[in-house]
């Protein structure tokens, strides 16, 4: 602890934890949670196609669940079905 002190320029271990603890705290603060919403494959299909729709781009499924709240299975089985039918498509990194 004492040369990351010296390395981070600190007064003190006393400043060092301080500044350490304000970081965590600040991580833990900015983390998201992600609500699940009860939906099945059919409105999670919709919504996601609705979305694309409004923002065309290219998007990854996981942001897909963070945005529209949909259970990651259910998310991936949709997104395939719209895949198959056209309305999306794969991406290549």
């Amino acid at each position: 602890m004492e040369r990351a002190v010296e390395l981070l320029g600190l007064p003190s271990r006393s400043a060092f934890i301080r500044d350490a603890v304000a970081a965590r705290l600040q991580e833990v603060e900015t983390a998201g949670v992600i609500e699940f919403r009860n939906l099945t494959e059919p409105e999670a299909l919709r919504r996601i196609d609705a979305y694309l729709r409004e923002h065309p781009g290219r998007h990854y499924v996981s942001e897909l669940v963070e945005v529209l709240g949909i259970e990651p299975r259910i998310a991936f089985h949709a997104t395939q079905k719209l895949i198959d039918r056209g309305r999306a498509r794969l991406g290549r990194a």
